[in-house]
């Protein structure tokens, strides 16, 4: 159990949590929310003792392991190998096995009963906290969250650092401690290792404590929010969905309060102003005045409604076609080709998503339609009156640190503006009075991120190409893009590894795989509901696909992605037959399981004459079981996409 006592912790002149009680208990899954800045990490460095706390109490028992997820990599592990890194992290198991070796030594030479008894319980213990198949777990979560295989023993500083936080994500996962404390763990992750990191933390069992922006992971996750905001921390029961009602009741109440205060405590002013003059008044004056005093402050309103933070200026008129790639492919260098051949076009209206795994080149084909790379092959036609706007993932990171949010929109504008427009631009991104001198160095992420929109609609677009535009943005922020995006008259594509915003926001989907870009009518569940997902549909190229092309697909039609008869009658063969496959491996993973439990049975009674012949068959065994399941595993996953296409 976690528990926080009336804890205030102070930063500088600001407090970060004052006076502030909750509980975790046991087994309990947690989604902590709240706006940037309001103290979530803060909390997390709190339970784990890396923070000490001004006044009040956290408990946390000492006997739990607790994995913590931050949102650095260390540098020191550079030179380390990506799987030994990933197993590093599970150093009890690995001590473990150094020890069961040890004890194998010392038992062949002197196999004394003491001896004999604590290698057998040690073994079991082994067994049962499934060390064999450490290795095994590790390489799946390497291959879940993205990793080639023949990565694996890649030294760590080879990769980027968005892949050093991945390696990070994926041995915090593997050490499956009692407490598991993830601090935006979809960071840096594409929609297919977000996908995989839903699926595995469902299975997980232990107390979930998730700092998240992404309300995919938190409505499909957490049990009960714990929302952080203004030095408090309030608990809601019930789930993500259920914490949105209930507190957007909770700021309407608060605000009907203000309403009643506020007019209340201007009509006191305005009859003491009226009447503080009159001497047959004063009685009553100095009533009020007291009164006023005696007031309760107005209460701060929380609500942060995303519809104040965002407005788009409606898009100059266009032709029907924006914009069209023939033919267009590209490499850098001499390095391998990213795609080739693709055919794309985007009409009036559409709202285009791509997703597809970190390196397949989404980000190089936004460069290409917006104007900022030309392709290696093919061309990029522009329609009638197209007006691009581009937001690259580095275009907040561009603007000069010392210039003030007023200068920068002044600068970007391509015409004579007025002050008053530009400050009309910047109040409709959340920038109202003195906010719009504010330095853009001192700008927090969600705030370069607004004014970085703001920079492009100084000179409206009909075209938006925004590549990961909800990174560095809280709910609040994305809510406020998504409500944005869906009234926008304009084009849209995008890239963003947020199901939610993807989900919401897209009507169409660019599938971008090592088998090809392929377009899907319809949205994200439309997407996986005809493919299965990214990985499926990988695996399935040589099956019928939809082709990128011009036309608005049919989902109805022939052209779609449905199975035929034929189709579907081979792929329930190829199910029956996996299934009778997992079902030897089944069968024979018992058999050794028995067979490995009656040895260690025999060993811990002390009846094993010559151990070292028994330890080598012992050790054999574990590796015919990890090598079954490894089968079974993969059999299991081909079983599963599969299933998916047939439903």
């Amino acid at each position: 159990m976690i528990v926080f006592d009336n804890v205030t912790k102070i930063y500088g002149p600001q407090d970060v949590l004052r006076e502030t009680s909750f509980t975790v208990n046991p087994g309990e899954r947690i989604g902590v929310v709240g706006p940037n800045g309001a103290g979530k990490s803060t909390i997390f460095r709190l339970i784990t003792g890396e923070e000490d706390i001004e006044a009040g109490e956290v408990i946390v028992p000492g006997q739990l392991s607790i994995g913590y997820l931050r949102q650095q990599v260390p540098e020191e592990v550079g030179e380390i190998g990506l799987l030994s890194f990933v197993l590093s992290g599970s150093e009890d198991l690995r001590e473990m096995e150094a020890e069961l070796h040890r004890l194998q030594e010392q038992v062949a030479a002197s196999p004394t009963p003491d001896l004999l008894d604590r290698l057998g319980h040690l073994q079991h213990e082994f067994e049962h906290r499934d060390g064999y198949g450490l290795q095994t777990r590790a390489e799946s979560a390497l291959s879940g969250l993205g990793f080639a295989e023949d990565r694996f023993d890649d030294v760590m500083g080879t990769f980027s650092g968005g892949w050093q936080m991945r390696a990070q994500l994926a041995r915090t996962l593997l050490s499956r401690p009692d407490i598991l404390l993830l601090d935006e763990p979809s960071n840096y992750l594409d929609l297919p290792a977000v996908e995989w990191l839903q699926r595995y933390l469902s299975g997980y069992e232990g107390t979930l404590m998730l700092i998240s922006h992404d309300r995919h992971l938190l409505r499909t996750l957490a049990k009960d929010i714990l929302e952080v905001r203004q030095a408090k921390v309030t608990r809601y029961a019930g789930g993500y969905d259920k914490y949105q009602v209930e507190r957007e009741a909770r700021f309407g109440q608060q605000e009907a309060r203000y309403r009643t205060l506020s007019k209340k405590r201007e009509e006191m002013e305005r009859f003491i102003t009226r009447f503080r003059a009159q001497a047959t008044k004063a009685a009553q004056v100095q009533s009020r005045i007291k009164m006023l005093e005696k007031m309760e402050p107005l209460p701060v309103l929380e609500n942060d409604d995303p519809a104040k933070l965002i407005r788009i200026p409606p898009p100059p008129s266009s032709g029907h076609e924006l914009i069209r790639l023939e033919g267009v492919g590209h490499r850098y260098g001499d390095d391998p080709w990213i795609f080739q051949d693709v055919d794309l076009r985007l009409e009036k209206g559409d709202r285009l998503a791509l997703v597809g795994y970190n390196g397949m080149g989404k980000s190089t084909l936004l460069k290409i339609l917006a104007g900022v790379m030309p392709p290696t092959t093919g061309k990029r036609v522009m329609g009638h009156n197209a007006v691009p706007g581009y937001q690259s993932q580095e275009f907040a990171d561009t603007m000069p640190p010392e210039q003030s949010a007023y200068r920068v929109i002044r600068d970007a504008a391509k015409r004579n503006i007025s002050e008053q427009e530009i400050r009309s631009l910047l109040g409709g991104f959340g920038f109202r009075g003195e906010d719009i001198e504010k330095s853009t160095g001192i700008l927090s992420g969600g705030e370069k991120i607004r004014l970085a929109f703001a920079r492009i609609f100084v000179n409206p677009p009909n075209l938006l190409i925004l590549d990961e535009p909800t990174t560095h943005l809280d709910i609040a922020g994305r809510e406020a893009l998504e409500d944005a995006l869906k009234k926008y008259q304009g084009t849209v594509c995008l890239v963003s590894h947020d199901v939610s915003f993807v989900r919401t926001v897209a009507n169409c989907i660019l599938a971008v795989t090592p088998a090809g870009i392929q377009r899907w009518p319809g949205g994200y569940d439309y997407f996986l509901e005809k493919t299965g997902g990214l990985k499926a549909l990988d695996q399935a190229k040589d099956s019928k696909t939809a082709p990128v092309g011009t036309a608005k697909d049919d989902p109805a039609s022939a052209s779609s992605p449905g199975l035929g008869g034929k189709e579907r009658k081979e792929i329930q063969k190829q199910i029956r037959r996996l299934e009778s496959r997992m079902s030897k491996h089944e069968a024979e993973i018992e058999k050794l399981e028995a067979r490995q439990a009656d040895a260690l049975a025999e060993l811990e009674r002390g009846e094993i004459k010559d151990f070292a012949t028994h330890q080598k068959g012992l050790n054999e065994l574990a590796g015919q079981i990890q090598a079954e399941t490894r089968e079974w595993v993969i059999l299991g996953e081909e079983l599963e996409t599969l299933q998916k296409k047939i439903e």
